[in-house]
């Protein structure tokens, strides 16, 4: 049983405002993909998004928020299957076109193919590819949350990601050993 918070949490249990709560998450870097969905027409639904992850290891499973204006959540529920595209550094371009509303198709179209489980994915530009089954959708404010088993994964290991943070693309560099094993180490190895 949870202990009682008491006065203090009459104190701090309104939600912050949103200019904050926005704020605080473009401190945040998210990796960036494209999920892709099967739909009526065009045939194909997607949109950029950095709120996709690693749900579950025992079964494998992903999740991703997306906008509830966007109908993708509606496709996948419809398609019972999804993709989730991470992009490779140099595409930027793509998230930027996928991201805006009313984007068209027609440029990723030649890059888009059938994966493994028939689900639409990128056949190129990307750092992983998980094509997932819809186990659950759930609401969450203003997203929807869909949560799937992930039926196939690829990976290009030697591709660099494309970040997105402080409302900026750009991609991840590894500390050296040495940036690691610095005068500070002790407090990082202390913290775990």
């Amino acid at each position: 049983m949870m202990p009682d918070p008491g006065p203090i949490a009459a104190l701090t249990d309104r939600a912050v405002d949103l200019t904050r709560f926005r704020h605080a998450f473009q401190q945040v870097p998210g990796a960036v993909a494209i999920i892709l969905v099967p739909s009526g027409d065009p045939g194909i639904t997607g949109i950029t998004c950095t709120s996709a992850a690693s749900l579950s290891g025992t079964p494998p499973m992903a999740m991703v928020a997306v906008d509830d204006r966007t109908g993708v959540a509606q496709s996948a529920r419809q398609a019972g299957r999804f993709s989730i595209n991470y992009l490779a550094a140099d595409r930027a371009g793509w998230a930027r076109a996928f991201s805006a509303r009313g984007h068209a198709l027609d440029d990723l179209l030649a890059v888009i193919v059938p994966g493994r489980s028939g689900v639409p994915t990128l056949a190129t530009g990307t750092t992983a590819v998980l094509e997932c089954r819809v186990d659950a959708i759930h609401r969450g404010g203003d997203h929807w949350i869909l949560c799937g088993t992930v039926l196939h994964a690829r990976s290009q290991a030697d591709a660099r990601p494309l970040v997105y943070h402080a409302g900026r693309y750009g991609t991840f560099t590894q500390h050296t050993t040495d940036a690691i094993d610095g005068p500070n180490a002790h407090t990082a190895a202390g913290a775990r």
